[in-house]
């Protein structure tokens, strides 16, 4: 009887452990189980993004790539790496992004020495300039889109779009590259996992009578856009630097989506880099330069000039101005302007540095567009677009680095038809600016001369 109740005390003693045991064994089989179930999503997300860029690619039918002379030089000139571009979830900031959502065909193993990607911001309702700016730059273009909210439908409505009903060609399936981002706090109510989801999004090109589908992005007026209607502004430097950051070529071109490229560029620049090596400053003990384009703007109806004497001819017609010139003639005025327009030109001629300054005296407010490595800073993303500055700030960073701006001829950008003009639109800005311009001043200006020293002759 004895012995009997000894055992039973021992059992007693030993439950509560065997039951814990028990129980953790239970958490963790339940704890592989979820994590099968978490990672098979996306393993799925990852071959479903595989199969849609090889469906995609597959439909694509060109020549075998050959890496030529030019580009093997300079790439061991550059010392830069070759990678693929690729899809990710990242989070920026505040901010999620989608980098690299849909995949140009031919951008995504590009070179790092074989091109130059132009990148470029916006929402869906700067679409209507990809085509005419793809069909001039015919290179990797790095589209950052905000799109919070309802917004992320619209900016997929217009991806197909652009990519199946405007592409007779392929040209945008060949070498835009979109990226979506919106604030963590306006999420979409549904995001894309994918390329494969992007790709299978509906879309219409024609109506049952043949008739042509208006673009989507023309249908939704930007003031009943989520943007405008939760009352946000553009965070546009967030988008700048996006695009900045996802390429996989050595050098960028960062750029409005309005700005229109003379055409040839890009063979231009990386001919003239080859066959004079010393128009770059790789020796770190050499100022750092950038390669600005003077940028021009036309009259409405106006065609876009292909070339400078396309460009001068409008001149002559007086159809042409440089840019911004009755709103801010010294933020895009390039040193020695009247000698660049007066320069002799010929259609076979050269890409060449034409005029040298630091972004001092008259050029202190210089908002130039240039060619880059991509090492420059980036852009501050506490400047929104309604705040102007939004390019400023980064040159005033560049002029405390002693950065040197080198303007190429006879190469140049031109806005989308249209001269600018001072707007009603324009004044409702007046707040942000003055608000933005405090800001500058009292926080980001002495952050900036922590960062990069301080010296007179800069200004924001």
């Amino acid at each position: 009887m004895a012995a009997v109740c000894c055992n039973s005390k021992g059992f007693l003693r030993l439950f509560p452990i065997v039951l814990l045991f028990n129980t953790a064994l239970l958490l963790v089989w339940r704890n592989v189980q979820q994590a099968q179930q978490l990672s098979q999503p996306n393993i799925l997300w990852e071959s479903q993004e595989r199969a849609a860029v090889e469906e995609d690619c597959s439909k694509y039918v060109g020549p075998s790539k050959e890496i030529s002379p030019r580009t093997k030089e300079l790439q061991e000139f550059l010392k830069c790496r070759d990678r693929p571009l690729r899809f990710e979830r990242i989070q920026h900031g505040r901010y999620w992004l989608l980098q690299n959502l849909v995949i140009g065909r031919k951008s995504r193993d590009i070179g790092c020495a074989e091109s130059i990607t132009y990148t470029t911001i916006g929402d869906y309702s700067f679409f209507d300039n990809l085509k005419p700016l793809v069909e001039r730059w015919l290179a990797p273009v790095s589209f950052a889109i905000h799109a919070p909210g309802y917004d992320l439908k619209a900016t997929l409505d217009a991806i197909q779009y652009v990519r199946n009903c405007l592409d007779d060609d392929g040209i945008i399936k060949d070498w835009v590259s979109f990226h979506v981002y919106f604030p963590n706090n306006h999420m979409p109510k549904k995001v894309p996992f994918n390329m494969d989801q992007v790709l299978r999004h509906p879309y219409t090109c024609t109506l049952a009578n043949g008739t042509q589908v208006p673009p989507p992005y023309t249908l939704i007026p930007r003031s009943e856009s989520y943007k405008n209607t939760a009352n946000l502004t553009y965070p546009i430097n967030v988008g700048r630097n996006i695009a900045r950051q996802a390429v996989n070529t050595h050098f960028i071109l960062a750029s409005d989506i309005e700005l229109y490229p003379s055409l040839g560029f890009v063979d231009l620049f990386l001919d003239m880099v080859a066959q004079n090596h010393s128009v770059l400053a790789l020796d770190p003990l050499q100022p750092r330069r950038v390669y600005p384009l003077p940028v021009f703007e036309i009259a409405s109806g106006a065609e876009v000039p292909s070339n400078k004497s396309e460009l001068l001819a409008l001149y002559e017609k007086k159809l042409a101005q440089g840019f911004h010139e009755k709103l801010c003639g010294a933020c895009h005025k390039v040193p020695r302007q009247k000698e660049w327009l007066k320069e002799p030109y010929t259609e076979e001629e050269q890409l060449k540095l034409f005029s040298y300054t630091l972004r001092e005296k008259q050029f202190r407010y210089w908002e130039p567009f240039y060619v880059s490595d991509n090492t420059e800073p980036l852009f501050d993303e506490r400047v929104t677009w309604e705040g102007q500055s939004n390019k400023r700030i980064q040159n005033y960073a560049m002029c405390l680095m002693g950065y040197e701006y080198h303007v190429l001829h006879p190469a140049f950008l031109v806005h989308s038809p249209g001269i600018k003009k001072v707007t009603e639109g324009s004044a409702t800005r007046k707040k942000f600016a003055e608000e933005m311009t405090k800001f500058i001043n009292v926080k980001i200006r002495p952050e900036y001369h922590v960062l990069y020293g301080s010296k007179s002759a800069c200004q924001t």
